[in-house]
């Protein structure tokens, strides 16, 4: 399945080579961030044991809307530019609507646990584009097959730049 995968603008990778699934700590996040990622581990070791742990996966998206979507918020993160990566998987995607978690995130729900559960349980939604604020979970690496540095602005939107690399 061909996905797409953001990074920082720092690229380690080459055409052809296999990106693995990361792994987290609990430690590696902060404040907030800490405890959504632990509730949310701790419902699916309870609840849905069957899919992947969101701290050893690979996370990505559906299209270049979710790229846009997940870049805008985290574009502070990655100061604007970055690379995204178009993968094709070796294992199946697992697809999450992170609008429960990100309402919590941001302050507008205060039921952690709940949101968390319709984290999981989003992913009974056939219909891929239903899901809101997408976002795609996979345990194995997959394949790069293109290379695009991009470029994030409030202003102006997702902007690819250079020429792609296939």
């Amino acid at each position: 399945m061909k996905v797409y995968h953001i990074i920082k603008n720092e690229l380690d990778f080459a055409l052809g080579d296999f990106i693995q699934p990361k792994t987290y700590r609990l430690c590696d996040f902060v404040l907030k961030k800490r405890q959504i990622e632990e509730e949310l581990e701790n419902v699916r070791k309870d609840s849905f044991p069957n899919f992947p742990s969101r701290l050893n996966c690979l996370f990505v998206c559906y299209d270049m809307d979710d790229v846009e979507s997940w870049v805008s918020i985290k574009s502070s993160i990655y100061r604007n530019q970055f690379i995204i990566l178009t993968l094709e998987t070796t294992e199946p995607v697992f697809w999450f609507s992170a609008e429960s978690y990100n309402m919590y995130f941001n302050g507008l729900r205060n039921d952690l646990h709940q949101a968390c559960v319709e984290f999981w349980e989003s992913n009974r939604v056939i219909e891929l584009d239903k899901l809101i604020d997408r976002e795609g979970i996979t345990i194995g690496p997959a394949k790069i097959i293109e290379i695009r540095p991009a470029f994030f602005s409030r202003e102006r939107g997702l902007e690819m730049m250079g020429t792609e690399c296939k």
